[in-house]
């Protein structure tokens, strides 16, 4: 996020700290002009996931002169013992509130270059299709929990692939990105693993109340036959146009094997 190889190397001369943006996160419309200016403070807050140790999220705020916290800042820049300007603090700041719930409210835009990065990167994936290390190297390497959910709720439309509806209210909405191989059984945070239902079909699909096949279509199981799943029996899902994001026949057959009549026996996933 930041360069700076007076302190970072030796003999190092530029004295300066740089933060690296698409273009389009560094341009106001409304002012016409740049976003990040001289003396502004950023600060990079991070949020360790309970779930996820190891995948901490960081967000990053953005406070100008004319900002009511920008002294209180300024002093603990002044008294960290970070060089040049960079400064460390541990504790809580009343007017810095991060939570994943900020995440699930947010309108997610992905830019054309980080979503041709990330289609490169899982069509090299892609080729070891069968191998045992496909889930370790697709989900170590390119997501998270969240990240997961914003890329698939966007791949759907905001929609839910099977009733093609939401109730949305605001920045509120009864959508969630389901897993079509669960998390319990080795299944990974990419795209082409989720499918985004409306809370009651997500819980039938966990449940093994319904499942797709490789055509797309919602398949309802025998014994469920007599509930109100059964106006959805042979319909297509609402299918991403990005081939990129549509379910991958691998998680499908898993699901279709291990998940689909689950609720007949323990009525939850089991671990593998």
């Amino acid at each position: 996020m930041y360069h700076n190889d007076k302190y970072n190397r030796s003999g190092g001369s530029r004295d300066e700290y740089r933060i690296y943006l698409n273009k389009g996160l560094d341009f106001n419309e409304t002012t016409n002009q740049r976003v990040y200016q001289p003396d502004d403070i950023v600060v990079f807050d991070c949020l360790f996931q309970d779930e996820d140790p190891l995948m901490p999220i960081y967000f990053m705020y953005r406070f100008d002169v004319n900002n009511e916290h920008y002294e209180t800042l300024n002093d603990i820049i002044a008294s960290s013992k970070g060089k040049g300007g960079h400064g460390f603090f541990e504790g809580e700041l009343s007017f810095i509130n991060s939570s994943l719930q900020i995440l699930e409210q947010a309108n997610v835009e992905i830019s054309e270059d980080s979503k041709k990065e990330i289609e490169k990167q899982q069509d090299e994936i892609l080729v070891i299709e069968g191998s045992d290390e496909i889930e370790a190297i697709r989900g170590a390497h390119l997501f998270n929990s969240v990240s997961f959910r914003d890329f698939v709720l966007l791949a759907y439309d905001y929609k839910c692939a099977i009733t093609q509806k939401s109730i949305v209210w605001k920045n509120l909405n009864n959508l969630e990105a389901a897993h079509i191989q669960p998390k319990a059984q080795s299944g990974t945070y990419l795209p082409c693993n989720g499918i985004a239902l409306s809370r009651d079909m997500h819980w039938a699909f966990d449940k093994g109340f319904i499942t797709i096949d490789k055509d797309f279509c919602v398949l309802v199981h025998p014994e469920a036959e007599n509930t109100l799943l059964k106006q959805y029996q042979g319909k297509k899902i609402l299918v991403p146009k990005d081939p990129y994001f549509q379910p991958a026949e691998k998680f499908i057959k898993h699901h279709n094997s291990r998940i689909f009549g689950l609720f007949q026996y323990s009525g939850s996933i089991r671990s593998l």
